[in-house]
This record gives structure tokens, sequence and C-alpha cells, in this order.
């Protein structure tokens, strides 16, 4: 039986949360010129952590999905014509039949030419009613829709996304550190802005990515990988 998306998702993110962990602890000790010997508390808070956390984003980016779908740069020409109701065109076969207890040829009252042009008119492919209303001929409204729904994701991942995982990060990582949860509420208010700061120079080129090339499936993994660096200033910024 194959792993559940949410399996695998995690354990991605925490090998890559464990190799920006490691990294960090590298940079730290290099630069105070110590040998390099692993903190092994400090790595397994942050591991923790991004257990805690993968969940939750996971969460939040299909929520962003179904509330604002499709890629910024998707062709309505990707809808396929299998989508469309098939029951709608009776198959040419089963015209071509008599009618029970009717003989060969025309019936009473019809002549060949009806005959033809109803055939004609039972196979004739579905009228464009039956297309989404997205992949219409309107090709301008339905780029419009896409740009603002790729801009409603980007600002909400900037925005809202920033501050949930941000005030999380802190809170976290201090009660795993064994703080009181009074004091990393504090902690909040003392380094939210100095994070987020530093978050909006890294983040905007990962959503932008996110919602224009990344499936949804892979939108956490792939801001986990593309997240090693970010992952090393957060190991760093909480003191391995």
């Amino acid at each position: 039986m194959a792993p559940s998306l949410l399996t695998t998702t995690i354990i991605q993110s925490t090998v890559l949360n464990a190799v920006s962990n490691i990294l960090a602890q590298l940079i730290d000790q290099y630069k105070r010129d110590k040998p390099f010997a692993l903190n092994t508390p400090a790595l397994l808070q942050f591991v923790t952590y991004g257990i805690i956390i993968v969940p939750i984003n996971l969460a939040w980016q299909r929520w962003l999905e179904v509330t604002y779908p499709g890629f910024l740069f998707s062709s309505s020409s990707s809808t396929s014509t299998s989508t469309l109701p098939i029951s709608s065109a009776p198959a040419a076969s089963s015209i071509t039949q008599p009618r029970p207890g009717s003989g060969p040829g025309p019936q009473p009252g019809e002549t060949e030419t009806e005959l033809i042009e109803l055939k004609e008119k039972l196979v004739r492919p579905p009228s464009n009613r039956w297309l989404p209303r997205w992949s219409s001929s309107s090709s301008s409204s339905g780029k419009r829709k896409r740009l603002f729904n790729f801009t409603m994701k980007f600002l909400l991942d900037q925005t809202a996304g920033g501050i949930l995982n941000i005030t999380m990060f802190v809170v976290l990582i201090n009660l795993l550190k064994g703080a009181s949860l009074g004091r990393a509420c504090e902690l909040v208010l003392e380094d939210f802005t100095p994070i987020m700061i530093a978050r909006m120079k890294f983040r905007p080129i990962v959503s932008t990515l996110l919602y224009t090339v990344v499936p949804l499936d892979r939108r956490v993994v792939f801001g986990s990988a593309c997240g090693v660096i970010w992952g090393v200033y957060l190991s760093l910024y909480a003191a391995v």
C-alpha cells in the first residue's frame, strides 16, 4: 500500500529540515572557530517543529488552491473534449436500426430526406453550452480570472501565510526548548519583525514559482527544498 500524500510530504520535508539545521550548526560553529559537534537536542527540536508545521501548511496550500484555483499561465485549450457528456449524442448504429415491428426503409409519412436530416441532427457534436464557462471563447475573461487568482494566492501567502508561519515557529521552537507559553508569546512580539523582513526577501520568489509551475501536491516539499537556506536562517535565529 502506497504511503499517503501527507506521510510522503512529512518524510521529505523532515529530511530537508534536518539538512538545513545541520548546515546551520556547521556555519554557527565555523564562525565561532570550533570543531563541529552535532547539537542533537537542537536538531530534534527543529525537526519536531517541521513535523508539526507540515500538515498545517499542506492544509493552507489546499485551501488557497480550492479558493483561488488554477495556474497563471494555464491554457484553456487543455480541456479535452473527452469531458463532454458522451450520452448527449446517440451512436450512429442505433439510428439506422429499424423500430420494432417495422420493415426496412422509410416509415409511413417519412421520406428518405427527412431520415437523413434526423440522423445528421442526432450525431452532430454537442454545442458549446456543454463546455465549462472558463474555456469559452472569451479568453480575455479567463486570463483576468487566472491573474486575479494568482494575485490573491501570492498576497495571502505573503501576509496571512507569513504571519501564521512566523508565529508558529517562534511559539513552537521556544516551547520545545522548555519555555513557558507566556514567554513564547512574548518572544513573538520581539522576534516577529526581523523574521518577517528576512522572509520578505526570500518568499516572494518561492511563491511566484509555487503558483505558476508547481503542482498542489508538491508545493510543501518544494517550499521545503527552496527553504533549506531559509531553514538555515531560522536555525541560526533559534540559536542552535
